[in-house]
């Protein structure tokens, strides 16, 4: 059963008061003569969800992402935002790196696609800056 702030209109006295939520939500003072006397007060809750998500912990990542109807492209989003978070943070994603390691190891040297990718971005910039404009 929730706890309701009832404030006294004469004396601004406080009150807190257990009452279920389908109950009528009226206060009418400790003995119940005080009807009119009394008002309700409303405030916002203090609520906090998934503000503290370690980025670095796959497991906090699926538990902030349970029960959230995430479609497969959200999971993405998420994860790329995780990967900027501890790409910002570390200076490069060490998560990333490793995958993109392992990726090297199983495919005797070759680089993952994203990687490549990367680095062709990396590359275009470049040689933007030299003053090459490169078009695909």
């Amino acid at each position: 059963m929730p706890l309701y702030l009832y404030e006294n209109k004469e004396t601004g006295e406080v009150v807190e008061v257990l009452q279920g939520m389908s109950e009528l939500h009226e206060y009418q003072g400790i003995n119940g003569r005080e009807k009119g006397l009394w008002r309700r007060v409303f405030v916002n809750p203090n609520l906090s969800f998934d503000t503290n998500v370690d980025d670095t912990s796959s497991k906090s990542f699926v538990t902030s992402a349970q029960n959230k109807n995430y479609s497969y492209g959200d999971l993405f989003d998420k994860s790329a935002e995780a990967s900027d978070k501890r790409a910002q943070k570390y200076g490069k994603d060490p998560i990333k790196e490793k995958k993109y390691a392992e990726y090297n190891k199983m495919t005797n040297g070759k680089l993952h696609p994203q990687q490549m990718k990367e680095n062709f971005n990396k590359a275009k910039e470049k040689a933007n800056k030299a003053g090459i404009n490169i078009e695909l």
